[in-house]
């Protein structure tokens, strides 16, 4: 295959980007940059392994899979380079946009270019995609590096990767010239690096059900009603989270104890309702149903987020999360912005997710069968 038709799009808009990309690295490539383009890639390792510290733990997965980074470094993202690197993602994902600056300006970044032999792949990137698995990380499979490393979701899922090789020269110049680029295919080195510069300052947990298990157990301490029962859940929940279990047994150890805690929080809910509806139609007490009601608010407000964070189904047709997540945060259920970039970005993606996971034959974690595909 001719490795110049990889710029060659049938989008109107990308052909656009893809016609005026391949002539100006004609313009500065030979030969040897054409023929090598199959044996490059670009990838980027995202905010959410960076404060986690895995930075260095997926530069040596990438390497024992054939893929040398060649060039690297730790950048600072902002909605500019945010838009110009996802400039066609953007387009299809337009409406739940907003989560990407929220989520890149947490930590920084580390691009990289790879080199290595494609093997059984027509070219690197499309290697380098096998080994990070699907973009939902719980609808991967052990081996994939975002399922290993259990990627918290969709956008918090550890690395960006490269579509194809013209994807990959477009990507990387966002963050490097294209005659360093072309430099450093034509003199493929394997990059040295400092491993402190690769690590936060302080190593964060921000894995998806540790962070719901902290969110949810501050609501709980609202809770009016049954606060025992979903309290006993939620120690449940916490010693399978301890665990660290691979995300295939760590949903299946939570999906009854998950299952079981919203429900119990759709019944608060259905009774804070009734109780609504009493208290207003008793004997005139302005005073007194006033407290009454901010303590069924409170109640309420607890009960639906811990049952949504708890479905993920609940969750992939919630329609009014921002109110429940900014009335949470008005009661400090969710204490730092991790948690809260944690929460928002997960119940963007989620009806993606839900989708991810039912095309690989994942379960879904929800009460609501009839609303979930089998």
């Amino acid at each position: 295959m001719d490795p110049l038709s990889y710029f060659d799009r049938e989008d109107e808009v990308e052909r656009e980007e893809y016609t005026r990309l391949k002539e100006e690295f004609l313009s500065a490539a030979d030969d040897h940059h054409i023929s090598v383009l199959p044996k490059i890639t670009f990838a980027m390792v995202k905010p959410d392994a960076f404060v986690r510290g895995l930075t260095i733990e997926v530069i040596e997965r990438l390497k024992q899979n054939g893929l040398s980074p060649i060039a690297l470094k730790v950048t600072d993202m902002d909605e500019a380079l945010i838009d110009e690197l996802y400039m066609f993602v953007k387009q299809k994902y337009y409406e739940s946009w907003w989560i990407m600056p929220k989520v890149f300006s947490q930590a920084p970044v580390i691009p990289m270019i790879l080199y290595g032999d494609p093997g059984e792949f027509p070219h690197l990137s499309g290697k380098l995609r096998d080994v990070i698995g699907p973009t939902s990380p719980d609808a991967g499979r052990q081996g994939n590096i975002r399922y290993d490393l259990k990627g918290t979701n969709r956008v918090l899922n550890i690395i960006h990767a490269s579509d194809d090789p013209a994807a990959a020269i477009r990507e990387a110049k966002v963050f490097f010239s294209l005659d360093e680029i072309l430099d450093l295919i034509a003199n493929p080195v394997e990059v040295k690096y400092d491993p402190d510069e690769l690590m936060p300052e302080e190593v964060m947990d921000i894995s998806r059900w540790s962070v719901f298990n902290r969110v949810k157990s501050e609501a709980s301490e609202y809770l009016e009603y049954r606060r025992d029962e979903i309290s006993q859940l939620l120690d449940i929940e916490a010693s399978v989270v301890e665990k660290n279990l691979p995300i295939d047994e760590e949903r299946e150890a939570l999906l009854e104890v998950e299952a079981k805690m919203s429900q119990l929080c759709r019944e608060i809910l259905e009774r804070i309702s009734g109780d609504f509806v009493n208290s207003a139609r008793a004997p005139a007490d302005p005073k007194g149903k006033g407290k009454l009601a901010e303590r069924y608010e409170d109640t309420a407000i607890a009960a639906e987020l811990i049952g949504v964070l708890s479905d993920e189904g609940w969750m992939s047709e919630h329609q009014e999360f921002d109110r429940l997540l900014m009335l949470s945060m008005a009661r400090e259920f969710i204490g730092n912005e991790w948690d809260e970039v944690v929460v928002h970005s997960t119940w963007a993606v989620m009806p993606q997710m839900v989708r991810d996971l039912e095309k690989y034959g994942k379960m879904v974690i929800t009460s609501l069968t009839s609303n979930i595909h089998s």
